[in-house]
């Protein structure tokens, strides 16, 4: 049986989503497409506008076959950890013979170039990239600098213009398509990858281009434009399956406005200010003097956006910082990711099925290496955010996302906790 995979967010379904997921049955031939979606938190550190049960529901309404959750625990991490985890999950189904991810520069063969490059991490690679982070740049700009500097040693790169190469390297979904070729080479995975040309607009563009227009421009649309002018706007953006259950969404007030970030970050301050800067330092990441200059801003007077400005550095970017952010606002420390990460991935969420691919399942449940839950009240009755099972506590913070996440609806009927244990498995 040969399956296709896909690694998304859906934030929410678009049309170049549905591109996407068109293409990748077209160019595998396979029958069955499996998506790894993000739960109620991005990778980029953010609420997502609807939950995970709607982007679900979305994602079987436009073709996905079956949706599997990937756990917090590597979701709001940066984008290397975020992919290996998603191929490895994918890997560890024992289902997945093929990956497609988008790309804004739609050839495999030079993003695997790039991807090599960065595993093999030549003595000079490794040499510039330090001199780099040294002088306090960035880590992404680091290594594209580090990469364009070792250009010459690598004779797969030199079949590419160097200018060509650092313009792959900058844009956000060749950085991620990279990265799961990344994964699959450590891996030494037989699963294949390709990619298509990312159709449209660019990730973060305010434009539309005919009927294509990203995920960031219709959120946009949500969090400032009345009601039925942002839903009339979006109509066109996203097949009409998607739209219908964002729209249904959006009226019952089940969906998550920008405005949140507000309520977490004062949530996290509130926590700040009843810590001490060596707490801090027990999180990934928060080291070198970080900890001091969050105490500090946490001390000064609160405002959400200067609050992020003010960490912001040249070595610190703003989505490092909403993801260390949420990593504070979950109890989310090193130890804990640890343990998370100890012979992961312990399980599969299953999230949703599409009818008539019963069989689908029964062969997931059959084949894969790791555990598949589908009801979660199953295995667990209760959080449990201390536990030293890698199982208990990934899925514990699996279902306190769900928890937090409720308290961030737009009506607030819809806050009650525990929607993990009671919401029925999405059948579409």
């Amino acid at each position: 049986m040969s399956v296709t995979a896909l690694i998304v967010e859906y934030n929410p379904f678009h049309n170049g989503h549905q591109y996407h997921l068109n293409q990748s049955k077209k160019i595998t031939k396979n029958d069955d497409l499996i998506v790894i979606m993000s739960g109620n938190y991005t990778q980029r550190g953010e609420a997502a506008l609807l939950d995970k049960w709607a982007r679900t529901e979305q994602a079987l309404s436009c073709g996905a076959d079956l949706v599997l959750e990937l756990p917090l625990t590597y979701n709001i991490r940066s984008a290397e950890y975020f992919a290996y985890y998603s191929v490895l999950s994918l890997a560890k189904s024992n289902l997945v013979d093929s990956i497609v991810f988008g790309s804004e520069a739609g050839d495999i063969k030079i993003l695997a170039a790039v991807a090599e490059a960065l595993v093999r991490e030549s003595s000079n690679f490794k040499k510039e990239l330090q001199k780099h982070l040294t002088k306090g740049v960035d880590f992404p700009t680091a290594r594209r600098r580090a990469l364009i500097a070792d250009y010459q040693s690598n004779s797969e790169l030199r079949k590419y213009n160097k200018n060509r190469i650092e313009e792959i390297i900058k844009a956000p979904n060749n950085i991620l398509g990279i990265e799961y070729l990344k994964a699959l080479s450590r891996l030494n995975s037989k699963i294949k990858a390709h990619t298509i040309k990312r159709v449209g607009t660019d990730y973060h563009s305010q434009k539309v281009n005919k009927n294509y227009a990203s995920a960031s421009l219709i959120r946009n649309l949500i969090n400032t434009k009345p009601q039925t002018e942002a839903l009339t706007a979006a109509r066109k953006l996203m097949p009409a399956d998607s739209w219908k259950i964002l729209k249904r969404e959006i009226e019952k007030g089940r969906f998550v406005k920008k405005d949140c970030k507000t309520k977490i970050l004062s949530k996290t301050v509130d926590q700040l200010r009843r810590s001490r800067a060596q707490d801090l330092k027990k999180f990934k990441g928060i080291k070198n003097g970080l900890e001091n200059r969050i105490i500090e801003k946490a001390a000064a007077s609160f405002k959400a956006d200067s609050f992020l400005n003010s960490l912001k550095s040249k070595n610190l970017t703003e989505s490092r910082i909403k993801r260390k952010i949420l990593q504070i606002y979950f109890g989310l420390d090193a130890e804990k990711i640890n343990i998370a990460e100890n012979n992961a991935p312990h399980y599969l969420r299953v999230l949703g099925l599409k009818k008539g691919k019963e069989n689908l399942l029964s062969l997931l449940q059959q084949k894969s290496e790791v555990e598949i839950i589908i009801n979660p009240a199953a295995k667990i009755n209760e959080l449990n955010l201390n536990s030293k099972d890698p199982l208990i506590l990934s899925l514990s913070y699996d279902l306190l996302a769900s928890n937090l996440y409720a308290l961030l609806y737009q009506n607030s009927n819809h806050s009650q906790a525990r929607r993990d244990f009671y919401q029925k498995f999405i059948k579409v």
